[in-house]
């Protein structure tokens, strides 16, 4: 058999790949195309390594690590978590329809979420749990013995995860005592807490974990989940400035403050223009990608957030992050846009990496990157659909791109 091995061929003043620029008929300083070969930094071309199956997994899609040994996919609405780059284990059959997952890690535990489900995955119990504790029912209150104040009582409990974290409140129950007395809570969970208004009051405050409640309570500790929930199945989700965001169709909603189970979905969420395909961490913000444009939203708290669109419409599912990219910064955000590759800068800019050397025009279907570094070099790929007859289009390199269309680099 012939060693099709490519030499390596030096082009003394390779410029990069451009298929933008005029240049002379068979140029190897500026090429229109580059198939099959990575650049190296002398200049010299090398044939691109092959790839290899390892896993049959048919359907499978949505691959996530934490860069800490889990890896997780999905391939037909089940999750599984794939072993040594060699196995898969399947960790939960969702049930619902197929769709692309996102996931975020917060405390040791990853959460995702995808337009039809939630979950979350304990690695150090390898199981997979609800995402957030589920709001209990309203209590059931009746007359019992007691020192209560005459009066009308407002009446609700939380329960508290195995994680320490306390749900929203049930449904209020509301009981009037036309006499002295305490109210009993026939239905109450093992891990509740009880709060109760002052006789006539508004205010909820904590009142014991038990039943029946006898006394008026002796703090003052309000309640601090009021109406919070476990999110809604959400897409294109991420953890930045201490919360969970994720989108709904045109709206982002956004957790409290360092619990990612814990959702006022009734308030905390940015309706927008147009349905949104993106949530990106950038510095002090989000850069947070639509159809139509890309907007960032400066600041750290959402109620004095400022919007302001910094680039064009993007593809979903191109978002990955680049460890180091020198000047740009560390753990920058790059994503496909309707016009070529983008980097969230710290500053706020949503800077065109290759605007002056390749054009695309890809579909705003779904895509998929990685940002990585192999034998010492930073590597960017990406996979899009390009509008051109509907054909697919993969491209990446480490400083423009190569366009891939068909095998065939454009």
């Amino acid at each position: 058999m012939k060693d099709r091995r490519v030499s390596p061929f030096k082009a003394e003043s390779f410029q990069g790949m451009n298929n933008i620029a005029v240049k002379s008929k068979g140029s190897l300083e500026i090429p229109s195309m580059i198939l099959n070969a990575n650049v190296e930094p002398d200049g010299s071309l090398q044939r691109r390594p092959g790839l290899e199956k390892i896993i049959n997994l048919p359907g499978a899609h949505s691959l996530w690590t934490n860069n800490a040994g889990i890896v997780l996919c999905m391939a037909q609405r089940e999750i599984y978590r794939v072993i040594d780059t060699a196995t898969t284990v399947q960790l939960v059959d969702t049930a619902q329809p197929d769709a692309p997952m996102s996931y975020f890690e917060v405390d040791g535990r990853i959460y995702m979420s995808n337009k039809n489900w939630t979950g979350m995955y304990d690695p150090l119990q390898d199981v997979m749990k609800a995402w957030g504790e589920p709001v209990p029912d309203a209590p059931i209150v009746v007359p019992a013995a007691g020192s209560l104040p005459v009066g009308r009582y407002q009446v609700c409990i939380t329960t508290l995860s195995e994680y320490g974290r306390t749900s929203g409140n049930s449904n209020l129950s509301i009981i009037v005592l036309d006499e002295p007395g305490g109210i009993s809570i026939p239905n109450l969970p093992a891990t509740a807490s009880v709060w109760i208004t002052d006789p006539n009051g508004a205010n909820l405050l904590f009142a014991g974990n038990s039943s029946p409640i006898t006394d008026v309570p002796e703090n003052s500790e309000p309640i601090p989940t009021m109406w919070g929930s476990p999110p809604l199945p959400m897409n294109h989700m991420c953890w930045a400035l201490g919360r969970a965001w994720g989108c709904v169709g045109k709206k982002v909603y956004y957790s409290e403050p360092y619990q990612p189970e814990l959702f006022l979905l009734s308030t905390n969420f940015f309706d927008l223009s147009d349905p949104v395909l993106m949530i990106a961490r950038a510095g002090s913000g989000l850069f947070v990608g639509c159809e139509a444009k890309t907007d960032l939203f400066a600041g750290t708290d959402p109620a004095t957030m400022t919007q302001t669109t910094v680039g064009k419409g993007v593809v979903p599912g191109t978002l990955s992050y680049a460890t180091d990219l020198g000047d740009m910064g560390r753990d920058v955000p790059i994503w496909v846009g309707k016009d070529g590759v983008y980097a969230g800068l710290r500053d706020g800019r949503a800077v065109n990496l290759i605007k002056e050397k390749v054009q695309i025009d890809p579909q705003q279907s779904t895509g998929a990157s990685v940002c990585r570094v192999k034998d010492g070099r930073r590597q960017m790929l990406f996979s899009a659909r390009q509008n051109m007859k509907g054909q697919e289009v993969g491209f990446g390199d480490n400083a423009s791109c190569e366009v891939i269309r068909k095998g065939a680099v454009i």
